[in-house]
């Protein structure tokens, strides 16, 4: 049995080489979040992990999982998979292409809803596909809570990519001027569109307690985020990633020391 207390998070908040195994720490990382509200929350709401399958490009639509698959593609409004033609009576050879399956990880979140079946707060954990591929699909389901008076809470623990906090790259940096390299959170109230909760999380500390806003009057609900991350790195063994590897994107130079310093003090690189 493999002692824990031995195997702590090296870091003092977000470890920033979970981020290579992602999807794994999206997935633990909401279900932990979903069993901690579900202690915290007054007797009056649930909190619910959600999942559907997102298909971006020309025909973008949502695929749930528990549908079922049907076989002729032609049910699912898709053209028949097309077979080269090998008649040897044309005249020129037409070229066979190379078919490739495009992997399209689940979107996975968090719903509050009261008893009365109203759906209250969404909690989303941000994945690479929302900074990415998905961004603007994300940012329209956003804006689709907003209107619906729903309130959002956006968790972003990832470095690559672009961030989602609607503010521009200058107004960004002029409010937060001393942030250095840092993850963030943003909460957005309803009847409070043009608002932003932001929470600045520097590296080099440790993940803050957040609110999560329920519905007025009920008050907002306290979430430790260490505490749930440092779940994640326990349960996951995240003890056993590649240390060693450079991170990617690289680290400014004062903070590549920084972090040398903490695996070292933690025993995970020589």
């Amino acid at each position: 049995m493999v002692n824990v207390m031995e195997h702590r998070n090296p870091f003092p908040g977000m470890n920033p080489f979970m981020e290579r195994r992602w999807r794994d720490v999206h997935l633990n990382l909401i279900a932990f979040i979903r069993s901690e509200l579900g202690v915290e929350l007054p007797e009056s709401y649930s909190a619910m992990a959600e999942e559907q399958v997102n298909v971006f490009g020309g025909d973008a639509g949502v695929y749930f999982p528990d549908i079922s698959i049907v076989d002729e593609p032609w049910k699912r409004g898709l053209p028949p998979v097309w077979t080269p033609d090998h008649d040897s009576s044309r005249e020129r050879a037409v070229a066979e292409p190379e078919i490739v399956n495009v992997e399209t990880p689940p979107e996975r979140w968090i719903e509050v809803r009261h008893d009365d079946g109203t759906l209250v707060t969404v909690i989303e954990v941000i994945s690479p596909t929302n900074r990415e591929s998905g961004r603007l699909a994300f940012l329209t389901k956003r804006r689709d809570y907003i209107a619906a008076g729903v309130n959002v809470v956006e968790i972003d623990l990832l470095r690559h990519g672009r961030r989602l906090i609607d503010l521009d790259a200058r107004d960004y940096q002029r409010r937060f001027p001393n942030a250095g390299e840092h993850y963030t959170v943003c909460a957005i109230r309803a009847g409070m569109p043009d608002r932003r909760e932001i929470y600045i999380c520097p590296l080099r500390q440790r993940l803050p307690v957040i609110r999560i806003p329920l519905r007025p009057p009920d008050p907002d609900v306290p979430l430790d985020l260490q505490k749930m991350l440092d779940r994640v790195y326990e349960s996951g063994r995240y003890w056993k990633l590649n240390y060693q590897e450079p991170l990617e994107p690289a680290l400014p130079e004062a903070e590549q020391s920084w972090v040398a310093a903490q695996l070292s003090k933690s025993g995970l690189v020589a």
